[in-house]
């Protein structure tokens, strides 16, 4: 294996690489959920709805991105222990593991917001104004993102790291 090759799979298997984006991700998904109830609860019309709207399209893009980076973590895990043919890599199955499953959570959150948004988008054709169900929902799967990424953050940094890590 080349030395980038090397470099490269250290840094994307070091939990660093998880928790510093993920906690980052936290913080703006948690901010831009304040400003929307807060713009909301002050301006309770059309104007208020869109605008939640159309920040959960930068959620969404990071809830399903960072998804795919936690996720596909196994990946590289994998090739690196075949490339190294070293047994003590096995160990980082918890950290594959909890990534695994709370990047998958990620995805899915951010494609049941997405789905929500773009069926009543199209409903929003026929006159059929939904724009506060819309609001309202993505604002609850905002909450829940948080709480997904913040326990996330918290089983990552509490893997053992003389087991688990690079």
């Amino acid at each position: 294996m080349t030395k980038t090759r090397q470099i490269i799979y250290a840094v994307v298997l070091n939990r660093g690489f998880l928790l510093f984006p993920l906690v980052l991700i936290s913080l703006l998904v948690g901010s831009i959920t304040a400003d929307d109830l807060r713009f909301l609860l002050g301006h309770m019309d059309t104007h208020g709805y869109q605008r939640v709207i159309d920040n959960e399209s930068t959620i969404t893009i990071l809830l399903i991105g960072f998804g795919a980076i936690m996720d596909g973590r196994k990946i590289f895990s994998k090739r690196l222990l075949e490339s190294k043919n070293d047994p003590t890599l096995e160990q980082h199955s918890a950290l594959n593991a909890t990534s695994e499953y709370y990047g998958f959570m990620l995805i899915v959150i951010g494609i049941a917001v997405e789905i929500v948004d773009q069926i009543t988008r199209y409903l929003r054709t026929f006159d059929i104004d939904i724009m506060a169900f819309e609001a309202i929902f993505s604002l609850v799967f905002n909450v829940i993102a948080l709480i997904v990424m913040l326990k996330a953050a918290y089983r990552i940094a509490a893997i053992d790291i003389e087991k688990h890590q690079l």
